[in-house]
């Protein structure tokens, strides 16, 4: 099964598709006894003979009707079957990790895809620009006593300009999305390419193959912040964050495609709290940037691939805060993504590395992060660059230093399935081995919920004490 099953929903609907076997069955069967002369003759307040074409008719359809409820029942049942013995397998630990995710798990990372941004900003300048005046046109036109006789030529050429608009919508955004995938993949296969890679990265970028020789106890807190707004905060400066506290830096890890994470992430709260560090994907390189730079024979600057390299990246990212009004956040995903910050904010710092080097470049980021933040939402075992994060997340950084987030449709038993068998698989030395208990955060914000993250940092902020 590509998703987990729920058992409650299954067994509801295995019983819906009972009761409407029962009743069509029930209902073919008395058509069927009344045509053959079975019971007393109906004409109590109108006569219905006992040939009348009327029964064969319904006991055919209601015959039919209760075949599709009895398949659909058999399926149903396999299904709860299925469900419940995936039910059983999740309080295994070791059988709980080859279990898929609930349907709703990834809703935020199929939102994501270039086809559906796409198609929505091409419908609303159609819309804007074309439907809605065409259709005060012809409106106009239908409505005038002289044309009257001319609805049918009118809904005709109505029909055909309809045909062309929505090609020309389909076309606009096919060519697009082949685009940007074109493009992506040019830039992944540049990133594999050794000969742009200047160093390839030291044993310490590799996950441990040992483990701790005392893993403490995980709790996992979920927290589901209102989504409400927060007055009487202050503006952002060099020296104070919106909360009135020295800006942090803030590393932030997530599934590169999962742009709509990425949008909220954006006009959430935590580009007021301080400095945001994270990875570039292959989608957020620009045409015009790979053309220019292949015309100058200059494509491994492109990449980060060395420590010197990323130090000289550190040292030229600016300190100066954003200004209260409109900004264009760019270099974060695959197209800029406007915000008006209302109390100011600080820069972002992206890094496209190097195939060779993007796992130094994380252990760098946790080595700078006061705070480390990991979106897990849409993510799934073969996710294997996140996973990676994760793990390293547990091996080289506190605990109560990350902030978890997930959005509302994620399954939380999924992932904290995934993140305790990470938790168990700590490498020697992790600041987070030793006895006792520790906590992780995980935050529920749902998809364009940005607001609910300025109570996950308000919450977060007493774990950092």
């Amino acid at each position: 099964m590509r998703y987990r099953l729920d058992p409650a929903a299954e067994a509801e609907a295995a019983r819906g598709n009972l009761l409407g076997g029962l009743c069509t069955g029930g209902v073919a069967s008395l058509a069927h006894a009344y045509r053959s002369g079975w019971g007393p003759e109906l004409n109590v307040y109108v006569e219905i003979p006992r040939d009348s074409a009327l029964f064969p008719l319904l006991s055919a359809g209601a015959g039919v009707a209760c075949a599709l409820f009895t398949v659909a029942l058999v399926v149903r049942v396999a299904r709860l079957r299925i469900a419940l013995s995936q039910r059983r397998q999740a309080h295994d630990p070791v059988k709980a990790l080859l279990l898929p995710p609930s349907a709703e798990h990834g809703a935020a990372l199929r939102r994501s895809r270039p086809g559906r941004a796409t198609l929505g900003n091409v419908l609303g300048l159609v819309l804007a620009w074309v439907a809605i005046p065409l259709a005060m046109v012809g409106l106009g036109i239908l409505l005038t006593p002289e044309r009257m006789g001319q609805r049918e030529e009118d809904a005709t050429l109505f029909a055909s300009v309809a045909t062309g608009v929505g090609l020309v919508v389909l076309i606009v955004v096919g060519v697009d999305v082949t685009r940007r995938r074109l493009l992506a993949w040019q830039v992944r296969k540049l990133s594999q390419d050794p000969a742009f890679a200047e160093l390839m990265p030291p044993a310490t970028a590799a996950l441990s193959r040992y483990r701790a020789p005392v893993v403490p106890e995980l709790r996992i807190t979920n927290y589901a912040p209102p989504g409400d707004v927060i007055f009487g905060l202050p503006k952002v400066s060099a020296t104070r964050n919106v909360f009135g506290l020295p800006p942090l830096n803030i590393a932030y890890f997530r599934l590169f495609e999962n742009e709509l994470r990425m949008r909220d992430f954006v006009k959430g709260a935590f580009r007021r709290w301080g400095y945001v560090h994270l990875l570039r994907s292959a989608a957020s390189v620009r045409r015009s940037d790979l053309v220019r730079m292949r015309r100058a024979g200059t494509l491994g600057s492109l990449f980060v691939a060395s420590d010197q390299r990323m130090r000289r990246e550190l040292d030229a990212r600016s300190f100066e805060p954003l200004r209260r009004g409109f900004h264009l956040i760019r270099d974060v995903g695959g197209r800029a993504l406007p915000v008006w910050d209302f109390k100011g904010g600080y820069p972002m710092s992206a890094f496209l590395c190097h195939g060779a080097y993007w796992k130094r470049a994380v252990d760098t980021l946790l080595d700078l992060a006061d705070l480390v933040v990991i979106d897990l939402s849409g993510f799934q075992k073969e996710n294997i660059g996140t996973g990676y994060e994760l793990q390293r997340v547990i091996d080289r950084y506190p605990v109560h230093r990350v902030v978890v987030l997930a959005d509302t449709g994620s399954d939380t038993g999924y992932l904290t399935t995934h993140v305790r068998h990470a938790w168990s698989r700590m490498a020697p030395g992790s600041p987070n081995a030793g006895h006792g208990t520790r906590t992780l955060l995980i935050g529920q914000v749902p998809v364009g919920g940005h607001r609910a993250t300025y109570h996950i940092l308000s919450h977060a902020q007493k774990r950092l004490r």
